[in-house]
This record gives C-alpha cells, structure tokens and sequence, in this order.
C-alpha cells in the first residue's frame, strides 16, 4: 500500500434557479413585513425577483418541451407563456388573476431593470383648509406605488398559480415546481455522500 493514498472526489450539483429566485422573493417579502421601517425598499425587491423567479421558470420548462428553446430564449415573457401555452394547451386569458398580473408585474420589472432619472408634475386645485396635509405628500412615479406589501403577495399568489398551471399541463415527471434540484442516486463501486445541495462522488484510488 503506498504511503500517500489518495482519492478521487466528483462533485455534481443540478440548480433550480426559479426556485433559488422564489426563495430571495420570499425571504424580502417576510423582511420587509418584520421591519416596517424598510418595508419599501424590501417589497419592491421581493417583486423583482418574484418577476425573475417567472422568467427563469419559464426557460427551465420551456427547454424541456421545446428541442429548439435557445432559439426561443429572446422572446419576451408573455411571448415565452404564448408559446408554452400554445404548446400545452394551457388556455391563457390575460383580463383575469392569475394571468393579468403579467402586465404589471413585468412593467414594473422593466421599469427596475432599464431605470432612468425623471421628472414628475402634478398642479390639483384643494381647500384651504386642506393645503398643509397635502402639501407634505410626495410626488411617486407608477413603479414606488407599485412597491406595497399587498401587490408583492398578490404578485407571488399569481406567480405561484401560474407556475403550477403550466407544470400540472406539461405531465412532466420527477420534476416538481419551486424544489431547488436535489438529486439522489448512487453508482455501483463508489462511495457517495451528499452534502447541502452537492452530489459528492468519492472513489478510492489505492492499488
């Protein structure tokens, strides 16, 4: 037997990014309702990776049932649940929960995502009496009123149903929705150990 033995470890590891996303969307959306104080900039975080928990979700679906989805991945997200939709028989109706929330949610997302400085004006005619209350009330643009913690539940309710929808239709196997990519199983004459979310293969590789 040599006196430096060594061993062979291989490490595999498949990764849910939709999942990983669902979870920073959860754990923001959780902080912000803790701590009031920062609630905004927490609510509006939540919503951004809710918006890219659905993005990621549908190029994990959709390279599953399209052999062609690189050629897909530039469409848009509405663009990418068309297709989907299309392809699974899933009837989309955008007037209605859960698929209304595309417009704004994805609005909003892209408004967070291309953001620019602007300018915003408002001349309103009040009593009197009134002016003093008014008067202390900032100006928002459509994404800040967007940043609350009923829309940030609304949009993961919608997000949620819609992602679940669309799995139920694609009769998928041994794939479940929001489950960050575990993987178990072992391979005949080598010693396995499974760390967090690590697959860890180890082989002896004395004489």
């Amino acid at each position: 037997m040599k006196d430096n033995p060594k061993v062979k470890i291989e490490k595999e590891r498949t990764i849910h990014t939709y999942a990983e996303l669902w979870h920073t969307s959860k754990c923001l959306l959780k902080k912000g309702q803790d701590n009031e104080a920062a609630s905004f900039h927490q609510f509006m975080a939540s919503l951004v990776f809710t918006a890219f928990t659905l993005e990621a979700y549908l190029n994990h679906i959709g390279a599953k049932i399209f052999t062609c989805w690189n050629d897909l991945e530039r469409l848009s997200p509405k663009e990418k649940i068309n297709v989907i939709a299309e392809k699974l028989s899933v009837q989309v109706d955008y007037g209605k929960r859960p698929w209304q929330i595309m417009k704004k949610l994805f609005g909003f997302r892209n408004d967070i995502a291309h953001g620019k400085s602007v300018e915003i004006k408002s001349e309103e005619v009040i009593p009197l009496i009134n002016h003093t209350e008014d008067i202390h009330d900032s100006l928002r643009t459509s994404w800040e009123m967007f940043c609350t913690e009923r829309k940030a539940i609304k949009a993961r309710e919608d997000v949620e149903n819609i992602i679940k929808t669309i799995h139920k239709a694609s009769g998928i196997k041994d794939d479940y929705p929001f489950v960050f990519g575990l993987n178990f199983g072992s391979k005949e004459g080598w010693g396995q150990i499974f760390i967090h979310d690590n697959y860890v293969t180890i082989k002896d590789l004395t004489p």
